[in-house]
């Protein structure tokens, strides 16, 4: 523990302990409501530990994404409210690219604003 923070409140929830199992079930659950058809497993990918230092470049305003709905292939564009937008972060060798805190969560709609009342 550094300089004398106590844990999180959350730190020894159940969500903090989910099981990799567990998550890959929550994952899969949430790709099938968003995309409209089951999930299936397409091998591992091995994800780069997060950079303990950050250039933070500037606020996100929106993302571009590809993907298959129900059948489909569709594209998207999410423009972030502005009180909602990540901040981009880049790591310090500039190969990992990181949004980071804002205000939104992914649903079967997609990227929603928290802010967003609909």
């Amino acid at each position: 523990m550094s300089g004398g923070v106590p844990p999180s409140s959350r730190a020894g929830s159940k969500v903090a302990r989910m099981s990799k199992a567990k998550a890959v079930q929550k994952a899969a659950a949430l790709y099938t409501r968003f995309s409209g058809h089951e999930a299936e497993s397409l091998g591992k990918i091995k994800v780069k530990p997060l950079p303990a230092v950050g250039v933070a470049v500037g606020e996100v305003d929106g993302i571009l994404y590809t993907t298959c709905r129900d059948g489909r292939v569709e594209k998207y564009i999410h423009k972030f409210h502005s009180k909602d937008k990540p901040l981009f972060v880049v790591s310090p060798d500039g190969k990992q690219l990181l949004l980071v805190g804002g205000n939104y969560t992914f649903t079967e709609r997609g990227i929603v604003d928290k802010s967003d009342k609909s």
